[in-house]
């Protein structure tokens, strides 16, 4: 019975444009606890630190786990590729499926799209084009109550509200400690490299 055994959780339960990840996503229990108390409490959320430490992937893994928060969905931006950043709320209209509107801009067109949904959109690698990504978080958030918004950037958006959290890399071994090999085991950083090292072979 459905009250006994509730339907699985997938990315069919809402609207958005998450892709299913090939591999599994390897520890940061307490700081994904973190991060979503933290998106509890803002309707902005960034994730910096340098490239390479995970901040794409623990955004789309917090994505994934709140996507039944979001009656209109969770939607995925991805700006690495973007130079121009005057195409900024074009892409993300792209990225969420929402035509182009005659005789309206690009942000009205967003704005208005967005003024009563209650969404999730995700800015990944904002850094190259972080005023841009600051002006438009503001006006979408000021245009749309229930929206809320996770950038990731090497460095914070620096606008009201923003709350930011530091995505630290995996924990690893010290080198000059004589660990055993089931100890090594025990860290994140090292089950990602076995995990890794048996998809290949």
């Amino acid at each position: 019975l459905r009250e006994d055994f509730p339907p699985l959780k997938t990315l069919d339960s809402r609207p958005n444009n998450l892709l299913v990840q090939l591999t599994n996503f390897i520890g940061r229990e307490e700081e994904m606890m973190h991060v979503k108390k933290l998106l509890n409490q803002t309707r902005l959320l960034t994730l910096i630190g340098p490239g390479g430490t995970g901040k794409t992937r623990v955004a789309l893994q917090i994505a994934a786990d709140i996507l039944d928060n979001f009656a209109n969905g969770v939607w995925f931006v991805e700006l690495a590729g973007l130079s121009d950043s005057s195409l900024l709320s074009e892409s993300i209209m792209k990225s969420m499926g929402i035509k182009e509107q005659p005789m309206q801009t690009f942000d009205e067109t967003l704005c208005e799209y967005l003024k009563d949904k209650e969404a999730l959109v995700v800015l990944d690698n904002c850094e190259h084009i972080n005023e841009s990504c600051a002006k438009v978080s503001v006006m979408l958030l000021q245009s749309s109550p229930k929206l809320k918004i996770i950038a990731s950037s090497r460095e914070s958006l620096r606008i009201n509200g923003e709350q930011t959290h530091q995505v630290s890399p995996l924990a690893f071994p010290d080198p000059n400690d004589n660990n055993s090999p089931e100890k090594l085991s025990q860290y994140e950083s090292v089950r990602l490299f076995i995990e890794r090292a048996l998809s290949v072979d």
